[in-house]
């Protein structure tokens, strides 16, 4: 595809200190290596990040665009900051630690082009345990794919149980973002509620049925449980019913089920997870 005006995007990353430094390796190398190359990456060094992550960081220094917070503010922050700095109309989300599928931003641009209503696209994520480094090395490390409805009409009804979104490998337009409020501090669903004030501002969404992005699921059931994870549940499906996406009979019925999971033991948690939100 040629890269004309139509055609350029943006990368938002954001790492923090914790991150593995051959994971950021991999991701940034996966997302520079796109048949439909990037105009910009804009990296946000959420805090310190300590020398070897520094260190990655330098190997890719021409190639980025860095803000760097002197504290750590959290992703929503994190990412809030970056937006700003995205050049292009069309922003495409990246994490750390995943390995992008080479042709994920084509194939996301030239469904955006033919379907210029779009505002939201995401596709499938195929989910991997293991220290892969590469595409290929994460494709035999694969052991569940999520999906999502394709149609802004199936989503419609989705988004009132479910993220409509497969975050970490979304595009979307910068403009109808920041006019919904742009990503905002809320902990552990950034990006749903992002989605969320975006449906309500009138935005279409659609997702592809190709695996666009491998996504490191290492200790994923882990840090999706306990008293923490619990209360976020519950104060992020408060905020859906005040803003009338949820009536108050569906809100307790789908809250208390959404808590009760996150407080199981880690391994039943995952089990629930593959049978009812997974392909294998």
């Amino acid at each position: 595809m040629k890269m004309d005006k139509e055609s350029r995007y943006s990368v938002l990353m954001s790492v923090y200190g914790r991150e593995r430094p051959e994971y950021l390796r991999a991701a940034l190398k996966s997302i520079m290596g796109q048949t439909l190359a990037a105009d910009e990456i804009v990296l946000v060094c959420d805090g310190p990040l300590g020398a070897e992550l520094e260190g990655v960081i330098a190997e890719f220094k021409e190639q980025l665009q860095l803000l760097r917070l002197s504290e750590n503010a959290g992703l929503g922050s994190a990412l809030a900051q970056g937006l700003k700095l995205c050049r292009n109309e069309w922003v495409a989300r990246m994490d750390s630690d995943d390995i992008a599928a080479a042709g994920r931003c084509g194939l996301q641009m030239a469904f955006l082009q033919n379907h210029s209503e779009v505002d939201v696209l995401s596709g499938t994520v195929a989910e991997f345990q293991g220290d892969a480094l590469t595409e290929e090395d994460a494709i035999k490390q694969t052991v569940s794919y999520k999906t999502l409805p394709q149609t802004h009409e199936e989503l419609s009804v989705y988004l009132k149980d479910r993220n409509p979104v497969n975050h970490p490998c979304v595009m979307f337009r910068k403009s109808r973002a920041l006019a919904a409020g742009g990503y905002q501090p809320c902990s552990l669903f950034e990006d749903y509620d992002l989605w969320i004030r975006m449906y309500q501002h009138g935005c279409v969404f659609a997702n592809l049925s190709d695996v666009l992005l491998y996504m490191r699921v290492n200790g994923m059931h882990q840090r999706r449980g306990g008293l923490r994870y619990a209360g976020s549940i519950v104060r992020f499906r408060t905020k859906m019913l005040r803003a009338g996406l949820l009536s108050p009979a569906r809100y307790v019925y789908t809250t208390a089920a959404r808590v009760a999971v996150s407080l199981l033991p880690a391994g039943v948690r995952r089990r629930i997870y593959d049978i009812k939100l997974r392909k294998h």
